[in-house]
């Protein structure tokens, strides 16, 4: 039989060796790379504490190096977002996607079922959410409790998150050169007045507006008014751009429920142009959201995050004014404390919407 003779000194360097290893595979075991598909990364995401959250998501970012926002907003107003973004990461490209919101939701949703999904971040508003919300991901940026219950939607809880980051609320605007101050209407109420049947204009997609004068005025006197509002024979554009555009041509006088920042360009511009807000007062909440399954989910939760900080939406503000923010960290061009009570468009459920949707088409669409 064979012995070995073993020395203290051979056994302390085995087991030196031995916790060695140990230590080494717990470092690499410590530095296991982050997840590199939602809805995993939003979960992970929102655990990490804020700087720690920014640094991974830096890094994987420009590590995905690019991304495709889905937006149902103006080119122009997606090249102001886009170009504040790029300065301050150059090395990720942006492509943008320039849908109205059917055509966003349509998209959005029919690449989700068919888990082909292109789109990483969608740019809509609160009264899609609802119909939306199914192919959102839930990533909540760290600004999140900065924001007023009223312009975050959703949780990590409950599978999706969008952020109403701003808000554009309705204006009445008209020419000058050819309604007087002292003429021009100032309320819905004097809109409705029968001397400007056929002079007005608004958008075709009204859903969001019917919605929010029933929630203030209560249904049964809000339909009758809403009639009122269709027996003008409006012009209606398929947008508020193209809104705003038919003001500044000269195909309307008066143009009602357009955005306040359509309004503050044109005036700004030199167009013989004024306007007012809009009595009661209304607002569309523009949301962003991460799409889930977005191929590149780090690019997209900063792209998010980078939109909803406070200085963020407070050098927007400088570049084109006439909208109120929902960061109250900052400080903006309007404050939000000095306007009347400003009702937000909800989000509609689906059976709602459609509902509105037959409404919108019978009383204003098929007029003619």
């Amino acid at each position: 039989m064979m012995k070995f003779k073993i020395s203290l000194k051979h056994l302390g360097r085995t087991l030196w060796c031995a916790l060695f290893c140990v230590l080494a595979f717990s470092s690499v075991k410590a530095e296991t790379p982050p997840p590199s598909g939602s809805p995993d990364v939003w979960s992970y995401l929102n655990k990490q504490a804020p700087d720690a959250r920014l640094a991974i998501m830096k890094k994987e970012a420009l590590r995905e190096g690019s991304m495709t926002i889905y937006g149902a907003l103006g080119i122009d107003r997606a090249n102001v977002l886009i170009q504040s973004f790029s300065k301050q990461y150059p090395e990720i490209k942006v492509d943008f996607v320039r849908l109205r919101e059917p055509e966003l939701v349509q998209r959005v949703n029919t690449e989700a079922g068919a888990k082909q999904v292109h789109g990483d971040l969608a740019i809509s508003n609160v009264a899609w959410l609802d119909l939306l919300k199914d192919s959102l991901g839930h990533y909540q940026p760290t600004s999140w409790e900065n924001y007023k219950k009223n312009f975050v939607f959703g949780s990590d809880a409950d599978g999706w998150t969008a952020v109403a980051y701003e808000v554009l609320p309705s204006t009445i605007a008209w020419r000058t050169d050819r309604v007087s101050q002292a003429d021009a209407p100032r309320t819905l109420q004097e809109i409705i007045d029968p001397k400007w049947k056929g002079r007005v204009g608004t958008t075709s997609h009204l859903e969001t507006l019917m919605d929010g004068l029933i929630d203030v005025m209560g249904e049964e006197k809000a339909m009758p008014f809403i009639d009122q509002l269709a027996a003008l024979d409006n012009r209606l554009y398929p947008s508020i751009a193209s809104l705003a555009d038919a003001l500044s041509q000269g195909e309307i006088d008066v143009a009602w429920n357009m955005g306040a920042h359509r309004a503050v360009k044109l005036k700004g511009e030199g167009a013989p142009v004024d306007f007012v807000m809009q009595d009661p007062l209304l607002g569309l909440g523009i949301t962003v959201s991460v799409i889930d399954g977005a191929k590149n989910s780090y690019a997209a939760a900063l792209f998010m995050e980078y939109l909803t900080r406070a200085d963020t939406l407070e050098a927007v503000d400088k570049a084109e004014g006439g909208r109120i923010f929902g960061n109250s960290k900052g400080k903006y061009q309007i404050d939000l404390a000095t306007l009347p009570s400003l009702t937000l468009f909800k989000a509609i459920p689906p059976e709602k919407f459609n509902e509105l949707s037959q409404l919108v088409e019978a009383k204003f669409l098929r007029r003619r």
